[in-house]
């Protein structure tokens, strides 16, 4: 299983606002698939990796190390094009343009991109925890 983690909306509330339980996500899902979890941001885009810069003052020090575990992935004009369909995966994201939405759509795989919505249910990451991660 692959994992793909969005950053703005998903593990950051707001610019300077990390999300609640951040690090515990972070961690869940790391300890669970340390070897299959993915950037799929706009931290991490055409070769240009900037995500320890931007999120790492906001996570506990033994979470900060951890970002270097994530990998990056490349992708163009659209998020997916950084996705392996080959694998199954989980995309954590809290918004997708349309064309995003139509390659997973064309894909059949619409039910492995889980919206998180922190405006709404700022406890949210300890729910994804609980369901996809313990």
């Amino acid at each position: 299983m692959n994992i793909y983690l969005d950053i703005d909306g998903v593990l950051l509330a707001d610019i300077g606002s990390p999300a609640h339980y951040a690090d515990e996500f972070i961690q869940a899902v790391l300890q669970k698939y340390p070897d299959s979890t993915y950037w799929l941001t706009t931290h991490v885009w055409n070769g240009e990796h900037v995500v320890h810069e931007s999120l790492a003052p906001y996570l506990k020090p033994e979470t900060q190390a951890l970002l270097y575990k994530i990998k990056p992935t490349v992708w163009g004009k659209a998020k997916t094009d950084g996705i392996d369909f080959n694998k199954p995966f989980l995309w954590f994201d809290d918004d997708l343009f349309d064309d995003e939405y139509e390659a997973l759509a064309q894909r059949n795989a619409l039910e492995s991109q889980v919206r998180v919505d922190l405006a709404d249910n700022p406890r949210h990451l300890k729910e994804l925890i609980e369901q996809y991660f313990s």
